[in-house]
């Protein structure tokens, strides 16, 4: 799951946690077509396993200065050259 979150910040950059877990977990949920704070807080719900691990994940990858996890939630790999969205 660490490489599979890895590529997905790759892919996306800027990506928050709730949906890296969507992503990661697609195959065992459902969309709930929620996004932000209100689809980790549904996570944290119905899917609480999926999102304990997811951000174990991430804070490996934080931890191992893969990634960068910024204020308002979106994380970027720790190369990444683009723009960055600060809102």
């Amino acid at each position: 799951m660490f490489s599979d979150a890895y590529t997905l910040v790759h892919i996306y950059p800027g990506i928050d946690t709730p949906l890296i877990c969507l992503k990661l977990h697609a195959a065992d949920m459902v969309d709930p077509d929620y996004r932000g704070e209100v689809l980790a807080k549904w996570m944290m719900e119905w899917h609480n396993k999926a999102w304990e691990d997811t951000c174990k994940v991430i804070d490996q990858l934080i931890d191992d200065n893969k990634v960068v996890f910024m204020d308002n939630g979106k994380i970027y790999p720790m190369d990444y050259q683009g723009e960055i969205d600060n809102g």
